[in-house]
């Protein structure tokens, strides 16, 4: 039972009874006479605020008008003086003000004005202002503005939002991120906020059942984590695919509390992605056509090239004395021609060969593979005088005509680009890449098991600016008078490699020799 005896006392606070009540209030107090325009009382609260003591400002012998900062002073303060001259007691003034501080800084107060009781029409008027500081108010509100507004610039910029469910709550929240994706206003939505079946209603006809299944699936095993994509027709009737993602939060009994998640809008990616796989898939078709045209003009080609070079023979044979010196001449230069026409066409049957999986993979013995080969470059090895040094080579899961291929133009280029004067040194080194190391190489996947092989040698080298180039189709570095050849073997060399899902590159420096380093999986993967 409530006691109302305190009411039956007799409470007459004294003037310095209540200056000590205002001194216990966090807002800043004026008491100013109006009649005599005289401010009669100012509590400390209006130096913290302003940095002004009570003396200081008695002495201005002025209002918390005094302090007023704005555009149109005057025109601001008769406004206010108008509404205080008409005040009657029990009614208030409110205004918004920014005041001076003594630093120089503005702080913005929020004022309530009223007249005080009088014991007399005659007795003089007394206003009371009370004005709360709220500067620090406004600067969190403009600083959570700013956030929310950044918040929203990332959404738009990213295209997705955030959502929350709460099992004390109605509905599902949205940000206005969701709200975009779904081609809806937010502010026809109290509080943002919508129920789980309008969402379901946009999800598109051929993925509620999936959608449904899934969402029963993750609830009856309690897991932690919620992520679907699936597609939606929105408000504007566009159709996109979203990702629907969520973290569940449980109680004790295993019922869910609480959901939060994003919504990601993925149409662009989607289709890019469409995109690109259209056009690869047309781009392997372009690029397979154009294989097996190389492949059958130049197997084509050589019938006719046999006859010219075996008729050129012939002819040089045969009517020596008749042709002279000078049909002779044209004709081991007609010879000639032919004999490069059919290593080119070679070339580019065995470029064409590169690119095609011709055989299976098998674990390949490289050992067995660079015996062979410098068994077919026997002749020209002796010739040069070469010494070769090998370790001991890796059994790699690979195509053994494609090894052979590889080791067989690298150690023929070595072979063939030695200096005037010099005893060709060739070497073939391998080690096996360990895991940290795969980052530094760059193109090697790091999941994967790789060796490392280096053939290097003496020779000529080539400039630094060149080891690209040097792999590109046709690309020499010298003339055929010089070295011959296609300009084919290394490019050759890199469509093995890649073909085997490797990587190669080359370094020189001239007059010091190259190397060529080239990665091959221990294993290849499932698909090739």
């Amino acid at each position: 039972m409530q006691d109302s005896s305190w009411k039956s006392l007799s409470l007459q606070p004294s003037v310095a009874q209540l200056e000590q009540i205002f001194e216990f209030s966090s807002h800043l107090v004026f008491i100013y006479n109006w009649d005599l325009k005289k401010l009669i009382f100012v509590n400390n609260r209006v130096a913290e605020k302003l940095g002004y003591t009570p003396e200081d400002i008695q002495q201005m012998e002025g209002s918390i008008l005094t302090f007023v900062e704005h555009p149109d002073k005057e025109g601001f303060l008769k406004e206010i003086h108008a509404e205080y001259e008409s005040l009657e007691v029990g009614k208030k003034v409110e205004f918004v003000c920014k005041l001076l501080h003594k630093n120089g800084s503005i702080r913005t107060l929020r004022n309530r004005s009223m007249l005080l009781a009088r014991d007399s029409p005659e007795a003089s008027r007394l206003i009371m202002n009370v004005a709360e500081d709220i500067t620090d108010t406004l600067e969190r509100e403009a600083d959570l503005l700013k956030k929310q507004y950044q918040f929203n610039e990332a959404e738009a910029i990213f295209k997705c939002g955030t959502w929350e469910w709460q099992a004390n709550r109605k509905g599902i929240e949205w940000s206005e991120g969701i709200f975009k994706i779904m081609g809806l206003s937010s502010e026809e939505y109290k509080d943002k906020t919508i129920s789980r079946r309008f969402y379901e209603s946009f999800i598109a006809p051929e993925d509620v059942k999936r959608f449904a299944d899934y969402t029963v699936q993750v609830l009856a095993e309690h897991r932690p984590s919620y992520e679907i994509e699936h597609r939606i027709i929105n408000a504007e009737g566009m159709v996109k695919y979203v990702t629907l993602q969520g973290h569940i939060y449980y109680d004790e009994q295993g019922r869910v509390q609480r959901i939060m998640g994003m919504l990601a809008d993925r149409t662009e990616i989607i289709t890019y992605q469409n995109e690109l796989e259209r056009r690869l898939t047309a781009l392997n078709k372009s690029n397979r056509n154009l294989e097996q045209f190389a492949y059958v003009a130049s197997h084509d080609l050589q019938e006719p090239l046999r006859k010219i070079i075996a008729f050129g023979e012939r002819l040089a044979k045969k009517y020596k004395e008749q042709l002279g010196s000078e049909g002779q001449f044209f004709v081991d230069r007609m010879t000639g021609a032919a004999q490069r026409m059919h290593a080119l066409i070679e070339d580019l049957l065995a470029y064409s060969r590169a690119s095609r999986q011709t055989e299976s993979y098998a674990s390949v013995n490289l050992n067995e593979v660079v015996k062979n080969v410098l068994e077919d470059l026997e002749v020209k090895i002796q010739e040069k005088k070469a010494s070769i040094t090998i370790d001991d080579l890796p059994a790699v899961e690979a195509q053994s005509v494609q090894m052979h291929q590889l080791f067989l133009n690298l150690i023929e280029n070595a072979l063939k680009f030695t200096k005037p004067g010099t005893t060709p040194k060739i070497a073939i080194q391998v080690r096996k890449i360990v895991p940290y190391e795969a980052p530094t190489v760059g193109q090697i996947n790091p999941k994967e098991n790789y060796f490392e092989f280096i053939i290097s040698d003496n020779g000529i080298g080539f400039e630094a600016e060149y080891a690209e180039r040097i792999f590109t189709i046709f690309q020499r570095l010298h003339g055929r008078a010089e070295y011959a050849g296609t300009g084919l073997g290394l490019a050759i060399c890199r469509k093995i490699v890649e073909a085997h899902h490797g990587f190669i590159e080359a370094q020189g420096k001239p007059g010091e020799g190259a190397k060529f380093i080239f990665y091959l999986l221990v294993t290849q993967p499932n698909t090739p």
